[in-house]
């Protein structure tokens, strides 16, 4: 499948969203089109060939959380990625285990909904030609990938929450109150502990860095 005139849905009640979408999706040589309601979404769907939907969780009438229970039942090879709310993790993580692909927080830029758009039709590409080791392989790190970018929304949340209270972001107790979020949320163990690792990592780097410079700032010769 090529992102060539591969069929886009966007559902969002905003009209200046859809319109800003459509127009930008469909510069991009994606077929789109749009609904304000569940309702309307599920009746083009019916209609149209859709390879991925851009759903706003925040419908008027039937919420968008339904909308995305049914696509998954009723269009399982249709790709669904859900906008939330800033900072609202609970729901985003709800949504990926209902079969989500990613998700978007609002407010955007358009370049992420590209993004994930793209990445969204290569996945679905990688489970077409799963019969080998490498689309196995790359199916699995489009999964690591879309819980990353949740974990890493969490933190992002729970530095803000931080900040707010001290003025400062105490890494490890960011740290650490990120992998008790995301247990809390049920996030799988095995993504938890990647992306800790990986945050631990890069602290370190840091911390190396830091030094580094500190170093150079006390030398006689800087």
């Amino acid at each position: 499948m090529s992102s060539q005139r591969a069929g886009v849905l966007v559902v969002d009640d905003e009209r200046s969203v859809t319109d800003l979408l459509s127009t930008v999706l469909k510069e991009e040589g994606y077929g789109c089109i749009t609904a304000a309601t569940g309702e309307e979404a599920l009746e083009k769907l019916s209609m149209s060939n859709v390879d991925v939907a851009l759903i706003d969780l925040r419908l008027p009438g039937m919420p968008g959380m339904d909308v995305l229970r049914v696509i998954k039942a009723a269009y399982p090879r249709t790709a669904v990625i859900v906008v939330t709310a800033a900072g609202d993790a609970e729901t985003a993580v709800q949504a990926m285990k209902t079969g989500a692909v990613d998700y978007i927080t609002k407010p955007f830029e358009v370049e992420r909904v590209s993004q994930s758009i793209e990445t969204a039709l290569q996945a679905s590409i990688n489970r077409g030609n799963k019969s080998t080791p490498q689309a196995e392989n790359a199916e699995i790190s489009d999964e690591e990938v879309n819980w990353t970018r949740c974990l890493d929304a969490i933190a992002e949340g729970v530095e803000t929450r931080w900040n707010s209270l001290t003025g400062d972001v105490i890494t490890i107790t960011v740290l650490e109150r990120t992998i008790a979020v995301a247990q809390s949320l049920g996030i799988p163990e095995d993504h938890v502990k990647k992306w800790a690792d990986d945050r631990r990592k890069h602290m370190a780097r840091i911390n190396i860095l830091d030094s580094l410079l500190n170093r150079m700032e006390q030398s006689p010769a800087a």
